[in-house]
């Protein structure tokens, strides 16, 4: 579930590199969102792996008729949450209500989906997710993306006016380290 459409489209081209070394097919990652024509949506019902929409589809194209989505919600294994930071006040009441009612159709069907959240930084990604959810997380904040090394440097630009004590400008001096 992405919070956007743009988002979702820029998601499933990444997606579609990614399931490249699987077996998953990359056909099999599928749009399913307003702008989805009619004369697609059965056959995204049967063929869809992978299926990304948005939590306003979900609650209005999907779970009303989840009859026609019922091996999805059979077999419906994870539920990706990206962009957790976004769904908080009337918003995210609204999407814990919409996942309130995915856990209980994907229950009548007899899965229980793991769902994985993912945000930019916020002070409280737990607890966020917990009452999104209405279910115990585990966090991990470790961020294992690749970065360059950081070095702070504290850094006291020269006296050059002892007797009035003010020193040669911070932006000057910066801007010479930076230069070296």
């Amino acid at each position: 579930l992405f919070p956007t459409k743009a988002l979702s489209q820029d998601q499933a081209s990444e997606l579609g590199n990614f399931v490249f070394h699987t077996p998953i097919p990359p056909h099999a990652i599928r749009i399913y969102d307003g702008d989805t024509p009619q004369n697609q949506r059965a056959a995204i019902r049967r063929d869809a792996a992978i299926l990304i929409t948005n939590p306003d589809m979900l609650h209005a194209g999907i779970l009303p008729h989840h009859t026609l989505w019922a091996e999805l919600f059979s077999d419906l294994r994870w539920v990706v949450l990206d962009e957790l930071h976004t769904y908080r006040g009337v918003f995210g009441s609204h999407v814990a209500n919409v996942i309130r009612r995915l856990r209980r159709i994907c229950k009548f069907y007899g899965s229980d989906p793991l769902f994985i959240c993912s945000s930019a930084t916020i002070a409280n990604p737990r607890q966020l997710a917990e009452k999104l959810i209405d279910a115990p997380v585990t966090l991990v904040d470790d961020d294992g993306s690749p970065r360059a090394e950081k070095h702070f440097i504290l850094y006291n630009p020269p006296v050059i006016d002892p007797a009035l004590g003010m020193r040669r400008s911070y932006t000057l001096e910066s801007k010479e380290i930076a230069a070296q």
